[in-house]
């Protein structure tokens, strides 16, 4: 009698202790989830503009940078947009330099009028004061509604780059579609042209939203997508050398901007998502 309660009491006591291994077991998991959930928010895309304008500054053809943003009225906070009145040819950068990321815009032309011309910058100098062609050392990443997503090189003061064009043109051809290795300099040939999907430019009726993203991982390479097509692409950035037209140092880094180039245009969903080295 003794010995059969003894092992009903330890058979009882073996099915509690594994009752307790099962139940856990969900702690464990639940600690792992929030780790791989932290994991994952690194990877999201993060806002560049968040309904003001203190996170960036602003050049302005001939008078370098101003710190007051709010002292202008060219670029305009609104709540989820940069709203660019016609006026005075410029450009907002973020105050931060950034080197290894894709970047996303919405942009949306106003009114209709003049050459209708603004663009995406990259590698932008934040240390320069004085700005010519009223930008610092950058690649502009143009909007203009018949030449998306093309590349102007800073004229002057850089970077040089590298691309693939096709024979006896500036339009940017993929190596593996026949194209030519070009050499593209801020003091000549600073213009690649982009290439679109149907040997069209892909944008959108006046007044609909388009979308200009840029792929940057350093001084290695800069790709262009518009809406959805990747139309172009620049490698081996370097900076001149000091008081000389020749090649120098690897450009890794730059600020990121937006252009006013005198025509009203909207810009939106500016955002950020960091890429690994």
């Amino acid at each position: 009698m003794i010995k059969k309660y003894l092992t009903t009491l330890v058979g009882t006591a073996a099915v509690s202790l594994t009752s307790l291994t099962i139940q856990a077991e969900p702690d464990s998991s639940s600690t792992a989830t929030p780790e791989k959930t932290a994991s994952a928010a690194k990877d999201d895309w993060q806002p560049l503009y968040r309904g003001k304008l203190d996170d960036f500054r602003i050049y302005f053809r001939g008078q370098g940078y101003i710190d007051d943003v709010h002292s202008q009225d060219v670029f305009v906070a609104e709540p989820k947009q940069i709203h660019v009145r016609k006026g005075t040819n410029g450009l907002i950068v973020t105050k931060v330099p950034h080197s290894y990321y894709h970047v996303k815009v919405d942009y949306r032309w106003g009114a209709k009028g003049g050459s209708m011309n603004a663009g995406l910058m990259t590698h932008v100098d934040l240390d320069s004061k004085c700005v010519k062609d009223n930008r610092p050392q950058s690649i502009e990443i143009n909007m203009k509604a018949d030449a998306p997503g093309s590349i102007w090189l800073a004229s002057k003061l850089g970077p040089f780059g590298s691309t693939f064009i096709e024979k006896g043109t500036k339009n940017y051809l993929p190596e593996a579609q026949g194209g030519i290795a070009r050499d593209a300099s801020p003091f000549r040939n600073r213009t690649i042209l982009a290439r679109y999907p149907d040997a069209k430019p892909n944008s959108n009726p006046h007044g609909e939203w388009n979308t200009l993203e840029a792929i940057v991982h350093g001084s290695e390479s800069v790709e262009i997508i518009h809406n959805g097509h990747t139309v172009n692409l620049v490698t081996k950035l370097l900076a001149p050398k000091a008081g000389s037209k020749k090649p120098g140092l690897p450009l890794v880094e730059g600020g990121i901007g937006l252009q006013s180039e005198g025509q009203e245009i909207f810009y939106r969903n500016f955002v950020i998502k960091k890429l690994k080295p």
